[in-house]
């Protein structure tokens, strides 16, 4: 992990490949049900079944990203091959096949600002390609894990990808005990609503 080529690799080709030429599967419709449902503080979490990452990554999603505001131009906070990305909900959806928006439900509105505060005081971090705890080098769901500084979310530390220690992974997010779903684009029916 630590090779030049390695660097190269991860910063340079990897995010890149994808085993189709076509877009991901997210439509609008279902992009804008979770836009209405979207609240500062909220984490992102989502996966592009056809991409590279998404294999190498395992678990049942490959990337997470931290709400931060909202009908503003920087909406998200994100990891990824970039260093710290300032973003759109509408850049994250659509790079997607499934988006999940979860909500801490001990975070109160004093306790939300917080982490919206420290995730905007570890925009200088770069991309972790180690995947190593700690701030100045941060990988995707670790920005929310660093974010909320009393670890409220009791985030789950399963080394899904094998790498041989703790790390906070997207589906370690998305199975924090004290998390609720609060939409799944995989759950929405065109013309109905979700469920």
């Amino acid at each position: 992990m630590r090779s030049n080529l390695y660097r190269w690799l991860l910063q340079s080709i990897i995010p890149y490949i994808r085993f189709t030429t076509y877009y991901p599967s997210l439509r609008g419709w279902k992009y804008q049900r979770g836009y209405n449902l979207l609240q500062p503080g909220d984490i992102i979490l989502t996966v592009d079944r056809r991409k590279l990452t998404t294999v190498l990554i395992g678990g049942e999603f490959s990337h997470a990203a931290q709400c931060v505001g909202k009908n503003v131009e920087w909406e998200i906070s994100e990891m990824t091959h970039h260093d710290y990305t300032m973003s759109t909900f509408f850049d994250i959806c659509k790079e997607a096949d499934r988006v999940v928006i979860l909500r801490c439900t001990d975070y109160d509105a004093d306790y939300i600002q917080k982490v919206i505060e420290r995730c905007k005081e570890l925009r200088t971090a770069k991309y972790d390609q180690t995947f190593s705890l700690g701030v100045d080098f941060l990988y995707c769901s670790e920005l929310n894990y660093q974010s909320d500084v009393e670890r409220r979310l009791q985030v789950n530390l399963e080394d899904l990808a094998g790498i041989g220690r703790p790390y906070i992974s997207p589906t370690g997010l998305y199975k924090a005990k004290n998390v609720q779903i609060v939409w799944d684009s995989d759950l929405e029916i065109a013309g109905i609503g979700q469920f």
